[in-house]
């Protein structure tokens, strides 16, 4: 998102408001901050001025400086720092919106920093040709032709893949066209602020697994019909929706450092092999119910994380899906609760029943070895250059960092940092495969990313840690017979 320096004046929604001058900033790794001149205040029916002070405003107006024209700006979510500073989650470019029922929307465009190299569709071509004999001089041909736009249905809506482009030019001396995709959901009703940003994430999310490096928000714009475009006499035009820039503090907010422009070439998992837009339309049904495990995941491309808190994060997640997608359990659940019931009637006194019940309570989870064990059986073919070529040397040695540093006991061991690293990096591969899997990606595209990550040069890395924490070797990972 561009960031945002102007001025303008700025009130409180209701009647009898007073305005103030003032400037509102907006970067998108700080957020929002808006100065004013003087504390906002309102007018009560008997004239005397209130000056507002303190507490949660939660909506601020606005009509903001811009060229040749004003803006009208909604601040959401704001936070009293002082008497003439507030801060504010959200802005909203191009209306008014008083209280929550007003912002929900029809429709979002979510553009993403890296969403060309995922997507892969190269809609201009150049054309050069060859030098005369003799003359030193050469045509260029430029050609823009849009890709064709997708799309696919999701339980509340439909989600589109589109592109755009624009062109930049100085007269007598150059042009510069640019193009881009976009993502387009349409929701079958109005839909609140709140879960539009929830949509953007799950994007923003499903970018970054597979481009393999936290994505980032070139823009997002919403839609309502209330709201048309205006002509200069402010008469709406019939049929039109106008543009209301959202910008907020979305996505990573810990990535400071600039990041250099991705190549499709460099992407693990290309949106056409996820499976395209059916793909996409699918994660946003599922997404939501896997956010916390989507969360953990990512960490593990997040900078300023503690290489045991980045394991026990892939740990977690890993553990997370298949609880979330596979399930099971040690016992079928009937003889389960026939065990459980008889070992609490003829072995433990009444007073420590409701102890029992606790300690009972996840005992007939699968374990973490089993819980690792389902995750690399459902990638048989690609999970040897993932983990190395021992599986079960590899699953001992996640299970035991993991239980050592849930548990922390004096004299417990000691684990290199860059073991801890590389185990983590080769369960996030696993589980990142696992979930993908699930909403798409087909298992004739696992050698080609397998290849991919193999092609990195870090599984000797992987293999050298494994041996390091498990130790010696027994029999080889056999896949079971179903």
């Amino acid at each position: 998102m561009q960031p945002l320096d102007v001025t303008g004046s700025f009130w409180l929604p209701g009647p009898g408001q007073v305005k103030r001058h003032g400037r509102l900033v907006f970067d998108p790794k700080d957020g929002a901050t808006l100065f004013l001149s003087d504390a906002l205040a309102e007018k009560r029916a008997d004239g005397v001025m209130v000056e507002k002070g303190g507490g949660n405003p939660n909506r601020i107006l606005g009509l903001i400086e811009e060229p040749n024209h004003r803006q009208p700006v909604t601040l959401i979510d704001c936070g009293w720092l002082n008497r003439t500073k507030y801060y504010a989650n959200a802005i909203l470019i191009g209306g008014h919106f008083e209280d929550d029922d007003q912002t929900a929307f029809e429709s979002v465009i979510v553009r993403l920093r890296d969403a060309a190299p995922w997507v892969g569709k190269n809609a201009i071509s150049v054309e050069v040709d060859s030098a005369l004999e003799g003359v030193d001089r050469r045509e260029v041909v430029c050609r823009l032709d849009r890709p064709a736009a997708s799309e696919g249905r999701f339980t509340r809506g439909k989600v589109a893949l589109d592109f755009r482009w624009s062109r930049e030019d100085v007269e007598l001396e150059s042009v510069k066209v640019n193009q881009w995709p976009e993502f387009v959901i349409e929701y079958d009703e109005l839909t609140p602020l709140t879960r539009i940003y929830g949509d953007a994430g799950h994007l923003y999310n499903l970018s970054s697994l597979c481009t393999d490096r936290k994505d980032s928000f070139d823009s997002i714009y919403v839609y309502r019909s209330d709201h048309p475009e205006m002509l200069l006499s402010r008469k709406p035009i019939p049929g039109t929706r106008r543009s209301i820039e959202l910008k907020a503090r979305l996505g990573d907010p810990t990535q400071r450092k600039e990041v250099k422009p991705l190549s499709a070439h460099d992407v693990l998992v290309p949106l056409d092999d996820l499976g395209g837009i059916q793909a996409v339309a699918a994660w946003l049904d599922k997404a939501a119910a896997l956010t916390p495990i989507v969360g953990s995941l990512l960490t593990m491309r997040s900078e300023g994380i503690y290489s045991e808190n980045r394991f026990l994060n892939i740990s977690s997640a890993a553990e997370g899906l298949h609880r979330a997608t596979v399930g099971g359990s040690y016992l079928p659940p009937s003889e389960f609760r026939r065990l459980r019931r008889q070992i609490r009637e003829k072995g433990v006194p009444a007073e420590h029943h409701a102890w029992f019940a606790d300690v009972m309570a996840h005992a007939n989870d699968p374990s973490l070895d089993r819980r690792l064990r389902d995750l690399a059986r459902e990638l048989p073919e690609v999970i040897h250059a993932l983990v190395g070529d021992d599986v079960d040397a590899w699953i001992r040695a996640v299970k035991k960092v993991r239980n050592n540093l849930t548990h922390l006991d004096e004299g417990r061991e000691a684990f290199d940092g860059a073991d801890l690293h590389w185990l983590a990096e080769s369960l996030f591969h696993v589980t990142r495969l696992c979930l993908l899997r699930r909403i798409g990606l087909v298992d004739d595209h696992l050698h080609k990313i397998a290849k991919s990550v193999r092609m990195q040069g870090t599984l000797h890395y992987v293999q050298e840690a494994v041996e390091r924490v498990a130790g010696s070797r027994p029999a080889p990972f056999v896949e079971e017979a179903e």
